[in-house]
């Protein structure tokens, strides 16, 4: 199967931050022609292809810059470093994730929620359930 450099670069992103939309083929191509439609109309309204790019990029990584996976494997890499081999770190995330889910579900979780002072609360709170969970 040949993939577009939009599908590509989605893909990409998602291995590192979202391994759980990997298999999401649906998701990954509706995004690719979104962000191929957004650079397309971009470059035929006149404007650059810098801008058409930036524009493509919003679209393609709409509602991804926070990154659940992202987030339980920082906790994992600080709290629990002596507990949690390295190496081990992203196993324990993917089987963590669907079993935090309660925990992210009580925050409104959008592109910008790391840079808030609720992002403390859900990192303690996820401490708290990882403890629990008995690592």
């Amino acid at each position: 199967m040949e993939l577009s450099y939009f599908q590509l670069r989605l893909l990409t992103f998602l291995k590192e931050s979202h391994p759980d939309k990997i298999n999401d083929r649906e998701f990954i191509r509706q995004r690719s022609e979104l962000a191929t439609l957004a650079y397309s109309d971009t470059i035929q309204s006149g404007k650059s292809h810098l801008e058409a790019g930036g524009l493509a990029r919003a679209e393609l990584f709409r509602g991804l810059h926070f990154s659940k996976y992202d987030t339980l494997f920082e906790v994992l890499s600080e709290e629990f470093a002596g507990t949690v081999g390295e190496e081990k770190i992203p196993q324990y995330t993917l089987e963590l994730l669907p079993l935090c889910e309660d925990v992210f579900a009580k925050y409104s979780l959008g592109d910008g929620f790391a840079d808030t002072p609720e992002y403390e609360k859900l990192y303690t709170e996820l401490t708290g359930k990882i403890v629990a969970y008995g690592l």
